[in-house]
């Protein structure tokens, strides 16, 4: 319980959420594309590095009243490879995130500055003209909130709807293998495979963690985990997924029969509105946890809704997001 308890991000049994920011988009760029600098029969390298300087303004409450905080950071930073080779993709990429040198900042302490780490390593094998098999450390396919890249956050970072499954393990990167698939000219695509949960010890977890997902898209079939689109095409996207994962251990006795069990739907709207675009999207998840010992399931719910204006020549995008927790009554 006490796992559950970590991820919930709020004591109350109700967390709202409301973030409103401002974009000033660059409609030009294209945000962690790679660059292709050597190709040649059987083997291609393409290289990608992004930097993301920000400025943070937060109002904190003290000891004597909530006052402003402002702190100048890199949020991210990202150095990556990938390409072909003999037919098999491949991705590495690192990252380095959080670099701030003031004391007391929400990303470090003083004099800690965070080392480079791998955040995706994986071989892709195509099965067939439409089904790959792709093995190593990468996303687990599960939430839309997750599965957007972060430099396709053009708008708003991820809130609580995946921060909760995320302090579970139950998203994000993860080591394992799943088989990815599309049909109908991409209007279907599919993800299934195996996974370790990252927040539980080896030894506790005899059985993988089992991961689906279905997406929808009635729209176009390009760049569907996207924050903001420019142009006139049009996105309608639906995404349903689930994850379990059972037999995991007691870490103080021989019990088994604990589990992790989420389901979750997403989706995402981004069509033309005269010159400007409206873009909006929202995702539920519910998540269940047995203890190893049994007894009855704790559960939580996470719900988030965004919308967004691209306007002024499709150059600004104000963003208005609401995130909600909901916890057991049981906690």
């Amino acid at each position: 319980m006490s796992r559950l308890g970590r991820a919930g991000t709020s004591s109350s049994v109700v967390r709202n959420i409301l973030v409103l920011t401002a974009l000033i988009a660059v409609a030009c760029a294209r945000p962690g594309s790679a660059v292709t600098v050597f190709e040649e029969e059987g083997f291609t390298l393409g290289l990608g590095l992004r930097l993301q300087p920000r400025m943070e303004l937060e109002r904190e409450a003290g000891a004597d009243g909530a006052e402003w905080r402002r702190d100048f950071l890199l949020r991210r930073a990202r150095l990556s490879a990938s390409g072909k080779i003999q037919g098999v993709g491949y991705k590495m990429e690192w990252k380095i995130d959080g670099t701030d040198q003031v004391a007391g900042s929400s990303q470090t302490a003083l004099g800690s500055l965070p080392s480079a780490q791998l955040e995706n390593g994986y071989l892709q094998y195509p099965l067939s003209k439409s089904v790959e098999v792709r093995a190593g450390l990468y996303d687990i396919p599960y939430s839309r909130d997750r599965l957007t890249s972060d430099s396709q956050q053009l708008a708003v970072d991820r809130g609580a709807v995946s921060n909760v499954p995320n302090a579970l393990g139950l998203v994000d990167n993860g080591v394992g293998l799943h088989v990815i698939g599309k049909a109908a000219g991409g209007r279907a695509e599919y993800a299934v495979g195996l996974f370790d949960n990252r927040t539980i010890p080896t030894r506790l977890q005899d059985v993988p963690m089992l991961v689906g997902r279905l997406d929808l898209n009635f729209g176009s079939t390009k760049d569907i985990f996207m924050d903001a689109h420019f142009g006139e095409e049009k996105w309608y996207s639906l995404g349903v997924n689930g994850s379990f994962q059972g037999g995991i251990e007691s870490d103080t006795s021989n019990a088994n029969e604990g589990s992790y069990a989420a389901v979750g739907v997403d989706g995402m709207i981004d069509v033309p509105m005269g010159s400007s675009r409206f873009f909006a999207r929202s995702e539920v998840n519910s998540i269940s946890i047995t203890s190893p010992v049994g007894g009855d399931a704790i559960t939580t719910t996470t719900l988030m809704a965004g919308v967004g204006i691209l306007m002024f020549e499709q150059r600004i995008q104000p963003m208005l997001r609401y995130d909600q927790v909901r916890r057991d009554e049981a906690v």
